[in-house]
């Protein structure tokens, strides 16, 4: 198959059991991880999803308390990550900042001298395990990192992780939000829908750079690079600022139709999946519910005011749907999370379904990307002469 200037739409790259969007018997969207429906999953704790496209299955009680153990112990910052994280100038982009002190951090996990990694083909069931075990703690420090450096950067004491807490929890908690039920469980929630998404930007990016054969840790740092992307993870912050220009339900017509008319980018519409052209996606139709509710309770309404009117809009000016960056940046709104945080916590939970794909590729020996081009340039039979610097 020739594709030229696509971007590899709807071309396969690789075959995978993790996750799948698809239609449902009614015809409308759906995710499944590992087999199982979202709108299932989201009933659950984040960190069984997690188990489950790591390891396959659901874990059962026992399962899941191991795992979340090592989540919590992982969590726990090296005292010179913790002290570099103080190193980094007040303005710098957070996703800057995650980005370089996980390559920082890394240096100090057991597995970086191990060099399994340098024989791929030779035996790849135990490097995909050192994948999956170097993601899982790697992983579970990204909140801490998040959390201490936006402490940090506003002048505010760091707040040390809860062992008794949940994933969620304990990274409301060391932003320094108040844990109420309904705000944790929509914020697992978001974890949750964030987790994985078949073979996205970042996803696919993560899986090239491990493709190369290199340590398990720089994939994670790859998919990172991609997923700060404003067309990508980076949207729910382009999201925020939209809302934020508008301010109430009053001016969202005006400026919604001089942006199209404009001919500028709408972030929180639109996605490259076919599912998704024009109709609602399931991730969408969950954070919208939880989002919609607690904003209600809250006394911000007028968010969702907002977001009627400008989805109306552009169903009916670009035959566009609302993806998932809309729905979960207005519920971070409300919870009160600060928009610097969205991308980072976005990485938080991609990550490791970026963990999962990497593994998964290793187990089945994939092979180093290499795609081809339609070269358009001067072809042999009109080639040019060399001529010497000192005669041009």
């Amino acid at each position: 198959m020739e594709t030229v200037d696509t971007g590899l739409d709807g071309v396969p790259v690789c075959s995978s059991d993790i996750s799948l969007t698809t239609l449902d018997s009614n015809d409308n969207p759906v995710l499944l991880y590992r087999g199982y429906s979202i709108y299932d999953l989201v009933n659950g704790l984040f960190e069984e999803s997690v188990y489950l496209i790591l390891e396959k299955e659901l874990p059962d009680k026992n399962q899941l308390e191991q795992f979340s153990q090592e989540l919590r112990e992982n969590g726990q910052l090296d005292s010179r990550v913790s002290e570099h994280i103080r190193t980094y100038p007040h303005d710098v982009h957070m996703m800057d900042y995650l980005l370089t002190a996980l390559s920082f951090a890394r240096i100090f996990d057991k597995d970086y001298h191990n060099h399994l990694w340098q024989k791929p083909h030779e035996n790849p069931e135990p490097l995909a395990d050192q994948i999956i075990q170097v993601g899982v703690r790697i992983g579970a420090k990204i909140p801490p990192l998040i959390a201490n450096r936006y402490r940090l950067r506003h002048g505010e004491k760091v707040i040390p992780p809860d062992l008794s807490m949940s994933y969620a929890e304990n990274f409301l908690h060391m932003i320094g939000i108040k844990l109420e039920d309904d705000i944790v469980e929509a914020f697992n929630t978001t974890l949750i829908l964030y987790l994985d998404h078949t073979i996205n930007c970042s996803t696919f990016t993560s899986l090239v750079a491990e493709s190369a054969g290199t340590d398990p840790f720089s994939p994670f740092l790859a998919g990172a690079i991609s997923l700060k992307g404003v067309l990508h993870g980076g949207a729910n912050e382009r999201v925020a600022d939209l809302f934020g220009e508008i301010k109430c339900p009053k001016n969202a017509k005006e400026i919604i139709h001089r942006k199209l008319h404009n001919r500028e980018i709408i972030s929180g519409f639109g996605h490259r999946l076919k599912h998704y052209k024009n109709k609602v996606e399931s991730r969408v139709t969950i954070a919208e519910g939880v989002a919609r509710n607690l904003a209600e309770k809250r006394g911000l309404g007028h968010f969702f005011e907002t977001y009627d009117i400008v989805c109306e809009i552009m169903l009916k000016e670009k035959e566009r749907t609302p993806n998932a960056d809309l729905p979960i940046c207005l519920l971070y709104k409300v919870i009160g999370i600060p928009t610097e945080l969205n991308t980072p916590i976005f990485q938080a939970t991609r990550h490791f379904g970026w963990v999962a794909n990497n593994a998964r590729q290793r187990k089945n020996k994939g092979p180093l990307f290499r795609p081809n081009q339609r070269y358009t340039g001067i072809d042999i039979n009109a080639m040019k002469a060399y001529v010497p610097l000192e005669k041009r």
